[in-house]
């Protein structure tokens, strides 16, 4: 039996699945599989909400409708407890958001709820993880690293395929500081014109004074030739009065969170 197929039948046993579904390479297999083993007794939700980036619940909604897979889309605002952006943010954040989305998967009479958890976030720090596992929500591709997930997505010719693995947009901000709404639509502008430019697996980190741009190595040096470099520049330099800083360390996986 091929890895596609077990992992279909695992989901079929579940007789009915909503998946969180964030438009990622991760939770767009999840999703694509369990449709294709449950039809309608698969559900895709999504999370909107002013941390999360617009373009990615684009990215969702346009893959969801693409495969005709059943879409919730469940907006959220910022929480109390995270507006300060706390050291544990992603625990308190996940705990919040999974009890609404199971809230609602059980509204619409599903009794699992899963994640797009692969075998490798298991060995990264993620506290976000122990707030899911706390409540009962599952994940089929545990068992699966991310290139294997990447391999199945190629085989079901998912446009995610190869889609970088990116995060919220508190990511970007600083531990233990208030941060504004126009502070995360300020970074997804930056973030997005440089996605737009030929530069995807990127992070604009931003402390409220100074942009810290982070990339690869290749993509760094692409970045500082190119001919449309102080274009580049002068545009998100056209955005506020702060630094615009390149982080010669590049980008570690460390900091892809």
């Amino acid at each position: 039996m091929t890895r596609l197929e077990n992992l279909k039948n695992k989901i079929r046993k579940l007789e009915n699945l909503a998946v969180a579904f964030s438009g990622g390479v991760d939770s767009s297999l999840l999703v694509k599989v369990a449709h294709d083993a449950l039809g309608e007794r698969a559900l895709a939700i999504t999370i909107c909400s002013p941390y999360m980036s617009e373009r990615e619940i684009k990215e969702a909604i346009e893959f969801a409708k693409f495969h005709g897979i059943r879409h919730e889309i469940l907006k959220v605002g910022i929480l109390n407890e995270i507006k300060h952006n706390p050291q544990n943010r992603c625990y308190l954040c996940k705990k919040a958001v999974f009890t609404l989305l199971i809230a609602r998967a059980r509204e619409l009479g599903f009794s699992n709820v899963a994640d797009g958890t692969n075998r490798d976030d298991l060995s990264e720090y993620r506290p976000g993880l122990h707030a899911k596992e706390e409540l009962g929500v599952i994940s089929p591709l545990i068992n699966l690293s991310k290139a294997e997930i990447r391999e199945l997505s190629q085989e079901l010719n998912l446009t995610t395929a190869n889609k970088p693995s990116y995060a919220c947009l508190l990511t970007r901000l600083p531990h233990d500081r208030d941060f504004a709404e126009d502070e995360l639509s300020l970074i997804e502008r930056v973030e997005n014109l440089l996605i737009k430019s030929g530069y995807a697996n990127i992070r604009a980190r931003f402390d409220g004074k100074a942009f810290k741009l982070q990339m690869s190595g290749a993509d760094m040096a692409k970045f500082t030739a190119d001919a449309n470099f102080k274009a580049i520049v002068r545009e998100i330099n056209s955005l506020g009065k702060f630094e615009i800083l390149l982080d010669l360390k590049g980008l570690r996986e460390e900091n892809l969170k």
